[in-house]
């Protein structure tokens, strides 16, 4: 049995996802689309302007590089976590876990699975984050404490959040967070475009 390892063609794909992720929490567009699809009349709300707003990236490895020149792109401040990893970059600031969460609008989950990080996200890392700031998963169910991850949504406390995974089958986000108006759920689908697909298949 031959055992290999795919080069990672996914980054753009699941940086694009991480994006749309982030312009949807900044101005609830699914949220309007959701009610005029139910024959009400929405009423505007105040929205995050991203160019002003700034971002947490928890993980720098290829797809929080990624994130990371896309959010540059859009004028965003940008800080990253990651006690494994160089940033180079003068734009970007390397911070301390705590000090990510307590700075950044918008926290983006993209650090490695491994059994020192499994609930990393738990109730004392959103209590850490900013009033009102948005959380996104992008990395591995393990990693986020559901539970907490609720109760922080039901207080308030976070304005919303938005996965691609979670600790349903196959990694899919769980249905008691999915249904919630204030959670924007995908399932498991950043990696599936024909060039990601491709790639991987061809490697």
């Amino acid at each position: 049995v031959l055992v290999t390892r795919a080069t990672p063609g996914f980054v753009d794909s699941v940086t694009e996802v991480a994006l749309g992720f982030m312009v949807d929490l900044a101005r609830d567009l699914s949220g309007y689309a959701r009610a005029y699809r139910a024959g009400e009349e929405p009423v505007g709300r105040m929205g995050l302007q991203l160019s002003a707003a700034t971002l947490g990236i928890v993980g720098y490895g290829r797809i929080g590089r990624r994130l990371a020149e896309v959010a540059l792109a859009l004028g965003m401040r940008v800080l990253v976590s990651d006690p494994h990893a160089t940033v180079e970059d003068p734009r970007i600031t390397h911070c301390a876990f705590e000090d990510v969460l307590a700075a950044a609008d918008i926290v983006v989950c993209l650090a490695i699975s491994s059994p020192e990080t499994r609930d990393l996200f738990d109730a004392a890392a959103f209590a850490r984050m900013r009033h009102g700031a948005r959380f996104i998963n992008l990395s591995r169910g393990e990693l986020v404490d559901e539970r907490a991850l609720e109760a922080a949504l039901d207080s308030g406390h976070l304005s919303g959040a938005a996965m691609d995974v979670g600790r349903a089958a196959d990694q899919r986000p769980s249905a008691f967070l999915a249904r919630r108006a204030d959670v924007i759920a995908t399932p498991h689908i950043a990696g599936m475009t024909p060039e990601a697909m491709e790639h991987q298949a061809m490697d």
